[in-house]
């Protein structure tokens, strides 16, 4: 994995999967948008999905990760989408191109959650020992695509935006207030859509899922979706208000609680493994067990990624109980979507005083990590330049005297990593400071910018899970 282009080792955070994305957990250090990578700074990777914050290791959720805000998640999910893909196909695959049928299935498969049917209706002969071909059955397992009369699925035909919109129409459950094609984002003039596909798109279009692709000229103009947006397209779906999770699963088998957030969650203080607490906001029935409004529902951040230059960041929490007096249960399945009602702004008064008390506390963090990745630089770079000389000696003593050149050579070459890894730290650190500034700054004055990467008290959220 590489590592991000940052100095400082604010926190290191796995980058897991969303609840519909199975992929190995990412382990990444990182801190705040500094502009240099240095050898004080280390990677490592966890199969096992630990979560390490800090010098603290935690054992990472794989299951119940929901979204704090929606759409907040769409960029990370669409990306490991992508990397998934690319996994299985091998480099040669291109995201800028036409997607195909069976990266539908696969962004669909993966995107959705999509089950494995236990059995399969249909056999189709062209998808036997395809690189997808299990992605394809689960799509089809779960009647989100269909094949053709001559039992053929065409899993390396293109799919048109016609039928990539008539298939994401079934999972919304918006009423457009219109018959007819509009304009994209206000903007752009919907083209290449048939008439039997107007519907379908009205509705997709209505759903507002569409207004954040990528190139939203070529989504309007174009005959194709490339893979990158029909991928982003489907996560987008996923976060949506209007998705119709019941679509995909019994109703039967699914339920809903209502809850609101008690305490502030913020992706810029928060740690992984912290407590957070909610409350019902209606009656709610949970194994079994009946519980009225304003029952308490606990949790815990499980995934945050810090906010900084082009990042909003994000936070990713489960609802692991619920209690009424002495009357509790666990939710018993993975959550399955959660879509934010009503969000909240903390009010000027409240950021106003805690802000200051913020402020010192980041400022002063990014100071000392600053001379902390120093001190690592002075003695990691020292320790290599003595056995550079160590080295030198040994080798001139054993009549090498090429050998002990080069470790001379070596030794100027560790000075000039040391010059270039503290003028880098300087600007750096200086740069850290002045954004965590800035941000606080930003957080009083205009904090509906911080909110995507937040919980706020009030915020109303509908989760649905599985019974």
């Amino acid at each position: 994995m590489k590592l991000s282009k940052s100095l400082l080792a604010l926190s290191v955070l796995a980058m897991a999967s969303s609840t519909a994305i199975a992929a190995d957990t990412k382990v990444e250090a990182y801190a705040h948008p500094t502009m240099f990578n240095s050898s004080a700074v280390e990677v490592a990777e966890s199969p096992r999905g630990v979560y390490l914050v800090g010098e603290k290791m935690l054992k990472a959720a794989q299951d119940y990760a929901i979204a704090g805000k929606e759409n907040v998640l769409i960029d990370a999910e669409s990306k490991a989408l992508a990397a998934d893909l690319e996994a299985i196909l091998g480099k040669a695959f291109d995201l800028k191109t036409p997607a195909l049928r069976s990266e539908m299935a696969h962004a669909l498969a993966e995107g959705l959650g999509l089950k494995t049917p236990a059995t399969r209706k249909y056999t189709y002969k062209d998808v036997k020992n395809h690189k997808l071909e299990s992605y394809i059955y689960r799509a089809l397992g779960a009647n989100v695509m269909i094949g053709y009369p001559d039992k053929n699925f065409r899993p390396d035909q293109r799919i048109t935006k016609a039928e990539v919109f008539a298939t994401l129409a079934q999972l919304l459950t918006n009423t457009p207030s219109s018959s007819e094609l509009g304009l994209l984002a206000n903007k752009y003039e919907m083209k290449e859509i048939p008439n039997w596909a107007i519907a379908p798109t009205v509705k997709v279009m209505d759903s507002g899922i569409l207004n954040n692709l990528p190139d939203l000229a070529s989504v309007a103009n174009d005959k194709y979706l490339t893979t990158e947006q029909l991928q982003k397209l489907v996560v987008t779906l996923s976060h949506s208000k209007y998705y119709n999770a019941a679509y995909l699963a019994d109703s039967a088998n699914t339920a809903t609680v209502r809850v609101k957030i008690k305490e502030r969650v913020d992706a810029r203080h928060i740690n992984i493994g912290e407590t957070i607490y909610a409350e019902t906001t209606e009656a709610s029935v949970v194994a079994g067990k009946s519980f009225k409004a304003g029952s308490k529902v606990i949790g815990e951040v499980v995934e945050v990624s810090r906010p900084g230059v082009k990042n909003p960041g994000y936070v990713k929490v489960k609802f692991n109980t619920i209690k009424d007096g002495s009357v509790k249960a666990d939710f018993p399945t993975s959550v399955t979507s959660a879509s934010v009602d009503t969000a909240k702004t903390t009010n000027f008064v409240a950021r106003l005083i805690a802000t200051p008390v913020s402020a010192v506390a980041r400022v002063g963090g990014t100071a000392a990590r600053s001379v902390s990745t120093e001190a690592m630089n002075i003695s990691n770079d020292g320790e290599r330049y003595v056995e550079n000389w160590s080295n030198a000696f040994a080798n001139l003593f054993s009549l090498q005297p090429v050998a002990s050149l080069r470790n001379v050579g070596k030794s100027f070459v560790t000075v000039g990593y040391f010059i270039a890894d503290t003028a880098k730290l300087a600007v750096s650190g200086t740069f850290g400071v002045l954004y965590e500034l800035g941000d606080e700054v930003r957080y009083v004055i205009l904090p509906s910018s911080t909110n995507d990467s937040a919980l706020n008290p009030g915020d109303e959220l509908t989760i649905i899970y599985n019974k």
